[in-house]
């Protein structure tokens, strides 16, 4: 390959795949990604100059193996994955591990499911993944919460109760002990989140409330949190529906999706809201009166931006879950798509407020759990096409998708750079329990 030529201080990794995921970026928006960090990383992005070089050998029609291996090579070199560790699930591909867009975690199947929590390692060579947790009955792993000192983390697992309850384990492979949490024969704990205080907030279906067109079968869970220096629980939301994705925003507060019912099409009522840490306060942050987007789940917050939000866009019945890859500004707009900023690979098109119930039906790439680097690279699970994998790829803002990695026959799933970061400031408790 006569790139590999270009500059002999600049290795081309070998073995780059080829993927429906090539079908977008082209060598134009590779140069544009690469430039862009040069501009915003420096020193920081040492072979910038290097990778622009191998580009221009590369020529206006290079072979697509080529393109993604120099692809994947410059962009796998961002300064935010020099830690070079990336937690996630690794799950059967054949498996049911997502609910629908009505359900949470106690739809789904009970059955056994082959999956491990895992760290995948030396991602710019030949990445390989080291098991962290494998349960050996093979019950499921969802909801994954890395403390922000990276040295334990929640994630949600069927108890001893052959309900849903909160695990947390440190990462030096200790055994996982579920928390206290409310543990009765009929009531399931998942979805939690380290709080800036010590505390953990969780959702639960303690609420006994049940969705009305399923005829009460999905159970509604509201969120709820824990002390665990004094093991005491209290309620935060008093919803009819389900709240979903708890993430602690950079000023400390909470960010949560929200479900509407009561005189509202429950087909396109689920409002991204955000509170206190202690439930007060609770309001819209994006999506109120909107028919558009029906739903934005796994939200998170773009790191070093004030307001900037990621998140999928779905629908309501058919696709679970995943969906559109799109960055939201409630300071710009918060109704409809006025308040889109991007949405990946689809750089400079306008998003159209579709109101429609299976919104990405056929619509491909589709991702899920976003994991933002910066407001323009994304750590996602992604299924470029209807054939592919759920694979791990960056995708930036210049409409480049690179595989990171896949394992035939598995799906890789929430996705969470392994490092230290500074916790988020505490906001005082105004609750009166």
């Amino acid at each position: 390959m006569k790139f590999l030529r270009c500059l002999a201080a600049v290795t081309i990794l070998g073995g780059a795949a080829v993927s429906a995921a090539d079908g977008f970026g082209t060598v134009e928006s590779l140069r544009q990604s690469i430039t862009e960090l040069i501009a915003t990383h420096g020193e920081a992005y040492p072979n910038g100059a290097s990778y622009l070089k191998c580009l221009d050998a590369l020529g206006t029609e290079p072979a697509a193996e080529e393109l993604a291996a120099l692809r994947r090579e410059a962009l796998l070199a961002h300064p935010a994955l020099d830690g070079d560790r990336i937690l996630l699930l690794e799950r059967d591909a054949r498996a049911r591990v997502l609910p629908q867009n009505w359900q949470g975690n106690e739809a789904l199947p009970r059955r056994p499911v082959a999956n491990r929590l895992a760290i995948l390692r030396d991602l710019r060579g030949e990445p390989r993944l080291e098991t962290l947790h494998q349960p050996q009955d093979q019950k499921l792993i969802t909801d994954v919460d890395l403390h922000p000192d990276a040295d334990r983390v929640l994630f949600s697992m069927i108890g001893d109760n052959g309900r849903w309850q909160v695990h947390e384990m440190r990462l030096d492979g200790s055994t996982p002990e579920p928390l206290p949490l409310i543990i009765e024969p009929d009531v399931d704990n998942y979805d939690s989140v380290y709080l800036p205080d010590g505390h953990i907030l969780f959702s639960s279906t303690a609420t006994y409330n049940g969705v009305p067109c399923v005829n009460g079968s999905s159970h509604v869970a509201n969120l709820h949190r824990y002390d665990p220096g004094s093991g005491t629980i209290q309620r935060l939301t008093f919803d009819q529906e389900h709240n979903w994705n708890p993430t602690v925003l950079p000023d400390g507060r909470v960010m949560y999706l929200r479900w509407e019912y009561s005189d509202l099409p429950h087909s396109n009522s689920r409002i991204l809201f955000q509170m206190n840490p202690d439930g007060t306060n609770q309001s819209e942050l994006y999506g109120s009166n909107s028919y558009f987007p029906n739903s934005f789940f796994y939200a998170r917050p773009i790191p070093g931006h004030p307001s900037q939000v990621i998140g999928v866009v779905g629908g309501h019945h058919g696709v679970a879950r995943a969906g559109r890859l799109m960055i939201v500004d409630p300071e710009v707009d918060r109704r409809e798509a006025k308040g889109v900023i991007h949405e990946f690979p689809h750089r400079g098109r306008t998003v159209e407020a579709i109101v429609k119930d299976q919104l990405v039906k056929d619509v491909w790439p589709q991702f899920l759990m976003p994991w933002p680097l910066d407001g323009k690279y994304v750590l996602v699970s992604c299924k470029p096409g209807p054939d592919s994998a759920w694979g791990l790829y960056l995708v930036d803002a210049f409409d480049n998708l690179a595989l990171i990695h896949e394992v035939p026959g598995q799906s890789l799933m929430e996705p969470v750079v392994l490092e230290k970061k500074a916790p988020a400031p505490l906001v005082p408790d105004r609750s009166d329990p």
